[in-house]
């Protein structure tokens, strides 16, 4: 499962941390399973880009203080919010803590839709996010793993499957078998965004959706990022205020390298900035006055 599943559930403890800056957190949340919260919420929420532990006789760090305060200034737009959750539960003396990112809309309507989830554990769609965070991993141990498996994106087959054999193994002590769905990241092809099936899963109607969905914007992500990203270019925090950037009237669709070939000059020359949809991967190019050249 994901990062946060993996350390909160299993209880295995992260790494210890760095305290990245700004532009760092920007590019690990859009290298990562991040881009796809990112763009549309397509996951209402992902984690594990940032992680840490310390004391349990402790609530918080001064590590964990600092990325607050460094999420808090990204320039996220109207529709995301990060933050850190500081897991409830100890391991080994320490407590361990995620950084998250959340797309407000795709978790509300998650969450109206799903009340059957969450409700019994305190969460509405008014809830705010760090608040829905802390609450699931407050909640009873089954509840907890389903709310968390719907609020990372993964099928609702997949949660039940993952709820399911939770219990059995937590009944009888024998690991229940199983096989991983692992959809690509930028980082990495396999570990971030992955979810459990049962052994000899047949793909089903909705894996193929989420799937294609995934790969769309992975393509047209890594085009943008060879755009912004480098020696000499606007840089990972630029990047990510284009990426979140709300559409404007005059969309156009043309990936970077066709734009460099019929323009001669890339989106970044012409200050131009992709921006997604929430049909998880529609294109459209934004003037954007902050990025670039100001004239043609």
């Amino acid at each position: 499962m994901a990062a946060l599943l993996l350390h909160s559930i299993l209880l295995i403890p992260p790494p210890a941390a760095d305290v990245p800056d700004a532009a760092a957190l920007s590019l690990r949340i859009l290298d990562g399973e991040g881009l796809y919260t990112a763009t549309g919420g397509l996951k209402p929420v992902s984690d594990g880009f940032w992680q840490t532990r310390f004391p349990a006789t402790e609530d918080t760090s001064a590590a964990v203080e600092t990325v607050r305060r460094r999420l808090a200034t990204l320039p996220l737009g109207p529709d995301l919010e990060a933050g850190v959750l500081v897991f409830a539960a100890p391991f080994d003396g320490r407590r361990a803590a995620s950084a998250f990112v959340v797309h407000r809309p795709a978790l509300r309507a998650l969450i109206g839709r799903r009340a059957d989830v969450f409700e019994p554990i305190g969460v509405t769609p008014e809830t705010p996010p760090q608040q829905v965070m802390e609450r699931i991993d407050r909640a009873p141990r089954a509840a907890r793993w389903r709310a968390f498996g719907l609020a990372f994106g993964y099928p609702d087959h997949a949660v039940e499957f993952f709820v399911t054999a939770g219990e059995e193994q937590a009944r009888t002590g024998r690991f229940v078998a199983r096989d991983f769905v692992h959809l690509p990241t930028f980082a990495t092809d396999r570990g971030r965004f992955v979810y459990a099936v049962p052994p000899g899963h047949a793909e089903r109607a909705e894996d193929r959706k989420l799937r294609a969905a995934a790969m769309s914007v992975l393509d047209r992500y890594r085009g943008w990022r060879a755009v912004y990203v480098g020696d000499g270019k606007a840089g990972a925090t630029a990047l990510l205020r284009a990426w979140v950037a709300p559409p404007v009237v005059f969309p156009a669709t043309r990936c970077p390298a066709t734009a460099r070939r019929t323009t001669q000059k890339s989106p970044l020359d012409t200050g131009l900035r992709p921006w997604h949809s929430s049909r998880f991967g529609r294109v459209n190019l934004r003037r954007n006055p902050g990025v670039g050249l100001d004239s043609e």
